[in-house]
């Protein structure tokens, strides 16, 4: 994934160098290194990947949402929205490709060898050379942010990344985890394309308010709302539906997941 995106990084190859490095800090988590300085200071480098990474991932997903609005009335509000997005798009995707050139030739190869040995250790030492994945660890939170239910703009995004990070975990759980990921990837989606929406509209708000009368803004604030209650609705019967998942594994093995390296080691990106 890093070299996939060292000299000029495409949407797809951004967007899996994300899921990779969240899919990493999962697992190391799970093992219980994240903290340990073999693997931190790799950590602290995938960080600042990630960060920029995200930066132009963020106009990726606003560029495809503005695609889908083929409109007579809104074309001019689309080609200033579409010029400005494809401008920062430029710059932030050369600054990804000179960080993560310059940081492969320079500390990643060693940090990254020391991440390795630190997560292979952890493996070695756990009961029968098996990763634990405390999957009530991760869903015990969750699940009581999510019976809050008091979800605004802050709380649903909070939200979507807790969800990502629950999803990532049963990844690494292998078989036992499968239904919980098939039950979040929907809500995930969901919420997910709320939050691309309503990317596009705060930049639009910055591009084209400063000049008045802009149909785009309406079609825009019409499109947010129609995916923020999508995004609630996709929500319904989760509580209960991870409920029993997580009693079902509690009652096979109380919270704990042990699972073959190889498995929580071949996670599909994406």
């Amino acid at each position: 994934m890093l070299r996939a995106n060292r000299t000029s990084p495409d949407a797809k190859s951004v967007h899996q160098l994300r899921t990779t490095v969240r899919r990493i800090e999962t697992f190391a988590a799970s093992v219980g290194v994240s903290e340990g300085k073999g693997f931190s200071k790799f950590q602290k480098l995938l960080s600042e990947i990630f960060d920029k990474a995200g930066r132009v991932r963020d106009l990726d997903v606003q560029l495809e949402a503005l695609s889908t609005i083929s409109l007579p009335s809104v074309e001019d509000d689309k080609t200033l929205l579409h010029n400005y997005l494809q401008r920062q798009r430029v710059k932030r995707s050369r600054k990804l490709a000179e960080t993560v050139d310059a940081e492969m030739m320079k500390r990643i190869p060693k940090r990254q060898r020391k991440a390795k040995l630190a997560v292979l250790q952890a493996v070695k030492e756990g009961p029968s050379a098996r990763p634990v994945i405390d999957l009530k660890k991760e869903i015990v939170p969750f699940l009581e942010k999510l019976r809050a239910n008091n979800f605004d703009t802050q709380t649903l995004h909070e939200l979507r990344l807790d969800v990502k990070r629950v999803r990532y975990a049963a990844e690494a759980a292998g078989e036992r985890g499968e239904e919980i990921v098939a039950m979040l990837k929907p809500v995930q989606d969901a919420i997910g394309n709320w939050h691309d929406w309503l990317n596009l509209i705060q930049t639009a708000d910055k591009v084209l308010v400063p000049m008045h009368g802009h149909p785009l803004m309406t079609i825009l604030r019409s499109k947010v709302r129609a995916r923020f209650s999508d995004a609630i609705a996709s929500l319904k019967s989760l509580d209960e539906r991870l409920t029993e998942v997580l009693q079902g594994n509690e009652a096979k093995k109380p919270g704990l997941v042990l699972v073959p390296v190889e498995k929580s080691l071949a996670a599909n990106a994406g």
